[in-house]
């Protein structure tokens, strides 16, 4: 009887400190005090459309702090080793808005990809921001086929040179 009055008693701490920590956690995200990552216009999903093959592209995703506190990019990782990525290195202070840049580099062989970029920050979401890319190979010499996503005026895909 004394074992599972124990193993109750042990059992209901447990659940009582469990809810507890999700009340900090969700306080916390619910602080205008603390950092926010938001992307302008919900701008997550980028098609390159065809891409010749050796070439790179680049698109710049528009991102605001709309938190109370200097939101930090620690890093942004993607599992192909044909992306990369270029975020601030300098904190991103309230209500400003800086440019995050995915760099693909098409030297697999022709076909489509659809990547995943996770971006890793100080702020407290849940869950964590990911950035969608996608395109197609298409053979060497090639043009640029046109993505299905309109590019943005100031800073949409591009060939870079």
């Amino acid at each position: 009887m004394r074992k599972i009055f124990y193993l109750t008693f042990l059992f209901s701490l447990f659940c009582c400190r469990l809810y507890a920590w999700q009340q900090v956690l969700q306080d916390t995200a619910q602080n205008p005090g603390s950092p926010q990552l938001t992307f302008v216009n919900n701008d997550t999903v980028y098609d390159f459309g065809g891409i010749p093959k050796g070439a790179f592209v680049e698109y710049q995703f528009e991102i605001r702090n709309t938190g109370g506190a200097p939101l930090i990019i620690s890093a942004m990782k993607c599992e192909s080793a044909n992306v990369k990525c270029k975020w601030p290195s300098k904190p991103l202070k309230p209500g400003k808005k800086a440019f995050v840049s995915v760099i693909y580099t098409a030297n697999t062989d022709e076909g489509s990809f659809r990547e995943d970029i996770f971006v890793a920050s100080n702020t407290t979401e849940n869950p964590y921001p990911f950035i969608h890319i996608s395109g197609a190979i298409v053979p060497e010499g090639s043009p640029m086929i046109p993505s299905a996503t309109p590019a943005h005026k100031s800073h949409g895909g591009r060939l870079a040179h």
